[in-house]
């Protein structure tokens, strides 16, 4: 009954909340010092965690995972996952426009840490499949439940309102939503070239397909999103290929994300797996090759050390 109400959720909504899950011994504080001060990749995570910190809260996830899988009729990795963290640093600055404007990049960027909304880009650039793929979500520091939330536009919304958005993110990744501002116009007519764009207009912009630049959406993702309030041990379970971005960086937070893979997933934490990425690289197209080349150069740095 447990897996079968949130699967439900999760089938409907495409997220659900599981509140107290982790107790406060759950969390090593030793855990929340080391990530309050670690280096984070280019998209914004902390990849290296201590491993000795954080066997209960492995446990306590991967243990529901296998039933939550069959549940969902996903075919997922049991026997390997990918954890990493997320940081916010408290911040009221406003966005910084970034010019000269990079076909590649957001026009802007907030501060703090926080992710304009998007669908995730490097476990697709890698793997290719959001269809059997859960994100585990989980703040371990965070001094209030209303702050440094993380916003989602539910799957039911999506397919009622823009049925083709629905349709076109289905097992998706890659993909960032973007609306049009006067000092960003210039940048959507450099990546929307036969479009006809005003302010106040919503894309998708597509991060994978060489072929497409993303289209223009019907649907105002500010007007229909959810924030779910979480406190420290609340368990946020999300489809991968569900819209989201950080609501804001009104406090600081420090969150831990497991990523329940797909079965069929390249072993990329091997040498093989390494080395046969390597020898892809060149045949990608632009935009895949454009940030596979900033993982494979971090993940060369590191295992050489």
């Amino acid at each position: 009954m447990f897996y079968k109400k949130i699967a439900d959720k999760i089938s409907q909504q495409g997220f659900v909340v599981v509140k107290d899950f982790l107790a406060q011994t759950d969390i090593h504080s030793r855990l929340i010092q080391s990530l309050s001060g670690a280096v984070k990749f280019s998209d914004g995570v902390i990849k290296s965690i201590p491993s000795e910190q954080m066997c209960s809260i492995r446990q306590r996830i991967e243990d529901i995972i296998p039933g939550l899988a069959e549940e969902l009729r996903l075919s997922i990795a049991l026997s390997r996952f990918g954890y990493c963290a997320i940081r916010i640093d408290q911040s009221s600055s406003a966005p910084v426009l970034r010019k000269p404007f990079n076909f590649h990049q957001d026009p802007k960027v907030a501060p703090g840490g926080v992710l304009n909304w998007h669908l995730d880009h490097y476990s697709y650039y890698l793997n290719r499949d959001h269809t059997n793929w859960l994100i585990c979500y989980v703040p371990i520091f965070k001094p209030a439940r209303h702050l440094a939330n993380l916003a989602i536009v539910p799957k039911d919304v999506v397919k009622h309102h823009a049925p083709h958005l629905h349709q076109q993110i289905e097992g998706r990744g890659a993909m960032r939503f973007r609306c049009a501002e006067a000092d960003t116009l210039e940048w959507f007519k450099l990546r929307f070239p036969d479009q006809s764009i005003k302010v106040g207009d919503w894309f998708a912009i597509d991060d994978y397909d060489d072929a497409s630049p993303g289209f223009k959406l019907n649907i105002d993702l500010e007007a229909h999103k959810v924030v779910p309030e979480l406190e420290v041990g609340d368990l946020l379970i999300m489809r991968a290929d569900v819209i989201h971005r950080t609501n804001d960086a009104g406090s600081d937070r420090i969150s831990v994300r497991c990523d329940a893979i797909p079965s069929n997933a390249p072993r990329l934490d091997t040498w093989r797996g390494l080395v046969w990425l390597s020898l892809q690289y060149p045949f990608m197209g632009s935009k895949r090759k454009y940030n596979v080349g900033k993982w494979l150069r971090n993940e060369w740095a590191q295992r050489l050390k």
